[in-house]
Order: structure tokens, then C-alpha cells, then sequence
């Protein structure tokens, strides 16, 4: 690393106001807030302008400043004004012609036309990587050498990017300008918001070039590039797995090291990563903004909504390269993976048993725990699993009409009106009715109420049996087929007991009886003889 020479600012001022900084390679950079300039004389008039004792006060008003209306932030000429006032107003005049992208300001789109054009002069000499910018080399840089110099007051955190690093703080402050007119969610930065709202309007303006899948952000559609490059910049030093994105890899950290920072309120759950944060918070307050357009389905996430409308699409793109099933969800390839390989890799260290992944293990280990830790907020009924609590919240979730319906209205068909005597046959009623089956198999078109439904009857397509009897080595599509199973091996393994038991106790209290040998008769003899024709026997003297 280069060496840092201290610059301070001459003792022109009082004698106690001196503000210094730091020479580090070609940039000097202000000890007091970490900015870095391309010269001795900005970096300079930055500390005379900014910095009394060493720290940072604002800039001394001066009578050439031109001044923002809405949030009176000064700048020195008319142009900077300009170019600020476009972060409040939204205004992206700078349009690249190539791909149709936006900017605020001119040398932002220059930078990218590099990007375009090939142009990336900066690479990184550790990955290979380049960039347009030797600013943007060095943020890269630090996620190599695990350097984060701008370091939150408040909290302690650390940062390698100064623009996070901002927006960070004004977290802090609680300024959150920028509310959505739909869901009246407010963020901290405008793009943050035009990202929010294309999840209402769903549009999706960047491309990908190689397979044509659109994206709602420029960040998203930079990490979904990387599949095609096969690109993993992000490498865990402990067991080597590899990340395409900073914030899969910060999260997969915190896993070795048990770290959960994210604090639920109300509940006191405690989370490694922030989306399962907020993603958890949100079934608190039971908000649901993303709704299909399709059926109206509301869900919590972007996320969970564009894997819902895959089962009006049809879309399946997960694809196994063993068996060449797909699969609507990335995890349910992962976990369909994983019935090609034996590996179970989570033992559980009460009883033995292995599963494939950790969340397996968990669900588990409650059992002997005895741990419940999904509470129903209504009716305070604790589960294992968050899977049955959501299904438990569903029976919450009648109103005050449809729990009042009588029996009448409620074995009615809704398509069609017709009226049952019972809820058995408006079931079977509905079964003609396709629509009211969205789930279809397609492999020979058969509907199902859920999508639960539609696994279990899609494996008898499939020469997949997961559940295998340990004592004869059957296999069987559902887990309660192979209970079944099992107690037919009790009853039999009872029987045979039952049965030698029995002839334990027969030959113990009634021994099979010994015939008497039979008593010597000579008339008896003598006649067996003659019929064998031995002669000698009957006239010794013959000889």
C-alpha cells in the first residue's frame, strides 16, 4: 500500500483550527470525512471551507452561492444547482441512444457509453474485472482486501462505497422524502423510489442481450448477466463457496459465524439478512401490495407474485439436467436435485438422522426440542414450522359474513349455483368446473385445488418413489403410503413372534409322547422270518 503523507492546512487561521489530510497515491483524502480529491489545492480549500478542529461543520455561507429552494442546499455556480435540482425533480435529460437508459448528468452517461463501446480501461488486477472509472476500480478493490473505510457514528458500521455509505446515514436521520402514491412506502433516494414503483406498474426496461429475460433494475439484470458468464466474484474463505452477488455472500458469512442482527419488535426473532427481516415483518402487519392480475391473489413480495403468475403462464424454468424435469421455483429444483445424490450431508446429533439441508435439520431438531416458535398473533396457538402457522392463519381470515353463511350458501357452487346437501358433494360437484382447479399437470391435464396436490399426483408420471422401506426396500410416492406400509412389517414381525412363542410354550407343557418298545413275542418272529424266507432260522440242523 502506498504510503500516506500528512498535509495540514497552514496556521494562517486561530491556533486551534487546523483541518488535515492525507496524500494516498495520486488523491489526497480529508482525515475528517474520508472525500478524496485529484489535488493538494481542492483538497485544501475543502478543509479550509468545511473543517474547523478536525471535524465537520457546514460549508461558511458566501455571497456568490446559489441556493436549492426546496431543501436550501448551496452550491458555488449556477450549473451545480442545476444538476442537484434534478435529484428532487426526477429529470434525466441525458439519454443513451443505444439501449434507451437515462442520466442526470453528462459525465454519468458517458461512463456508461463505455460500457457499450468496450471502453473499460481500469480492469482489477486480482479478478480481472474493469471498469470505466478508477473511482469504481476502487470501491471493487476493497471487496479483495475487506477494506471499509467510512465508518457509521452512530452505529459502527463499515462501508467501501461512499454513496452507501450516505445513504446509510440519512437512515439514521429518519429522512425518507420520497413516498409511493400506491402503497405510501417511503425511501431515502428517488431511484430507490422509480425502482419501487415498477412493481406496481410492472415495466421492465432492461434486457438482458443473451436471453431476452427483462428486469425492473439495472442491479438485477448485473447479477442475472453473471449466470451467462458463469461469474462469481464473491468467495467465502471458509468453505470456498462462490457468489455472484455482495449481499448473498455477506448473508452466507453470517452462517458460520451465527451472527443474526436484524431484530424482530415484536416478536424478539432474530435474522441474519435483511430481506427475511423484512419479509417477516411484513406478515406482521399483514400487508400484501403485490396482487395478481390474473386472480387477484395479493402476495408480500415482487418475488412470490412472478412465481405465482408462472402457473397461469405455464413457465417452468428451472430445469434438471439429470432427468430433464422443470420446475416452477429455483428451490424446488435444489431439493428435487438432491433425491439424484445419497449425500445428507445435516446429522442430527440425538438420533442419527441425516437430511440434505439445514432447514431440514432444524424442523427436526424441534421435535426433540419441543420448540414452537410460529405463534399465531390471534389465537396464540404455537407451530413447528412458518408453513403451518400460514396455513393455521388462513382459518383467521373469514369474515364476519362468510362465518355467518348458512349451510345452505355454503354447499353452493359458485360457478354455477347449484346447491348440495353436503360439502362432499359440492367437491365432487366442482370437478367439472376447471377453472376452480388452477393447479394442472402438464402431462395429461388434471386439475388440483393447490399446488400440494399437483406435486404428489405429478410423481406417478415420474419414476420417482422417495420414500423407501428400510426393512424390504419398496418404494412409495407419499410419505403416508409408507406408514401404511410399515405397519403391515409390525403386524407380521407381531405375528411371528406370537406364533414361535406359542410353540415354545407347546413343546414346554406338552412334550410330543414316546411310544414303549414293543415286547418280544416268539410266534411273532417266527412268522416274520418264514416270510423273508430265511430258512436257516427255522431248521438250524439243516446244515
Amino acid at each position: 500500500m502506498a504510503s500516506e503523507k500528512v498535509e495540514s492546512q497552514p496556521n494562517t487561521k486561530m491556533e486551534n483550527e487546523v483541518a488535515s489530510f492525507v496524500q494516498s497515491g495520486r488523491r489526497f483524502r480529508c482525515l475528517s470525512c474520508h472525500k478524496t480529491f485529484p489535488n493538494k489545492p481542492r483538497a485544501q480549500r475543502h478543509c479550509d471551507a468545511h473543517h474547523v478542529d478536525g471535524a465537520a461543520t457546514p460549508a461558511l455561507p458566501k455571497k456568490c452561492e446559489h441556493q436549492c429552494v426546496l431543501c436550501n442546499k448551496s452550491y458555488k455556480s449556477a450549473s451545480l444547482l442545476r444538476n442537484h435540482t434534478r435529484s428532487h425533480t426526477g429529470e434525466k435529460p441525458f439519454v443513451c441512444t443505444q439501449c434507451g437508459r437515462s442520466f442526470m448528468q453528462p459525465i454519468c452517461l458517458r461512463v456508461h457509453m463505455a460500457t457499450h463501446n468496450g471502453q473499460l480501461p481500469f480492469p482489477c488486477g486480482q479478478c480481472g474485472k474493469a471498469y470505466a472509472t478508477p473511482s469504481k476500480l476502487r470501491i471493487h478493490q476493497r471487496i479483495h482486501t475487506g477494506e471499509r473505510p467510512f465508518t457509521c457514528p452512530d452505529c459502527g458500521k463499515g462501508f467501501a462505497d461512499p454513496s452507501v455509505f450516505c445513504k446509510h446515514r440519512r437512515s439514521h436521520a429518519g429522512l425518507r422524502p420520497y413516498q409511493c402514491k400506491l402503497c405510501h412506502k417511503t425511501y431515502i433516494e428517488l431511484k430507490d423510489l422509480k425502482n419501487h414503483e415498477r412493481s406496481h406498474t410492472g415495466e421492465k426496461p432492461f434486457l438482458c442481450s443473451d436471453c431476452g429475460k427483462a428486469f425492473s433494475r439495472a442491479s438485477s439484470l448485473t447479477c442475472h448477466q453473471r449466470i451467462h458468464a458463469t461469474e462469481k466474484p464473491y468467495k467465502c474463505t471458509i468453505c470456498n463457496k462462490d457468489f455472484t452477488q455482495l449481499s448473498s455472500y455477506q448473508s452466507h458469512q453470517r452462517t458460520h459465524s451465527g451472527e443474526k442482527p436484524y431484530l424482530c419488535p415484536q416478536c424478539g426473532r432474530m435474522f441474519s439478512d435483511p430481506s427475511s427481516f423484512r419479509r417477516h415483518q411484513r406478515a406482521h402487519q399483514g400487508v400484501k401490495p403485490y396482487q395478481c392480475d390474473k386472480c387477484g391473489k395479493p402476495f408480500r413480495q415482487p418475488a412470490d407474485l412472478a412465481m405465482h403468475q408462472r402457473i397461469h403462464t405455464g413457465e417452468r424454468p428451472f430445469r434438471c439436467v439429470d432427468c430433464d424435469k422443470s420446475f416452477v421455483a429455483s428451490w424446488d429444483l435444489k431439493r428435487h436435485r438432491l433425491s439424484h445424490s445419497a449425500e445428507r450431508p445435516f446429522q442430527c446429533q440425538e438420533c442419527g438422522k441425516g437430511f440434505a439441508e439445514r432447514s431440514g435439520l432444524s424442523k427436526h431438531q424441534r421435535s426433540h426440542s419441543g420448540e414452537r416458535p410460529f405463534k399465531c398473533q390471534i389465537c396464540e396457538k404455537s407451530f413447528v414450522v412458518s408453513s403451518s402457522l400460514r396455513k393455521h392463519e388462513r382459518t383467521h381470515q373469514r369474515t364476519e359474513r362468510e362465518v355467518g353463511k348458512k349451510k345452505e350458501e355454503s354447499t353452493t357452487c359458485e360457478k354455477c349455483s347449484l346447491t348440495f346437501s353436503s360439502v362432499m358433494d359440492l367437491r365432487n360437484h366442482q370437478r367439472i368446473h376447471p377453472e376452480l382447479r388452477p393447479f394442472r399437470c402438464d402431462q395429461c391435464d388434471k386439475g388440483f385445488v393447490d399446488r400440494a396436490g399437483l406435486k404428489k399426483h405429478q410423481r406417478i408420471h415420474s419414476d420417482v418413489r422417495p420414500h423407501v422401506c428400510a426393512h424390504c426396500g419398496k418404494g412409495f410416492l407419499l410419505p403416508s403410503d409408507l406408514r401404511k406400509h410399515l405397519r403391515t412389517h409390525v403386524k407380521d414381525i407381531k405375528q411371528k413372534q406370537e406364533e414361535e412363542e406359542e410353540q415354545i410354550t407347546t413343546i414346554t407343557l406338552h412334550p410330543a409322547p414316546v411310544e414303549p418298545p414293543p415286547l418280544f413275542d416268539p410266534l411273532v418272529s417266527f412268522l416274520e422270518k418264514v416270510a423273508e424266507g430265511d430258512m436257516e432260522a427255522i431248521d438250524p440242523s439243516s446244515n
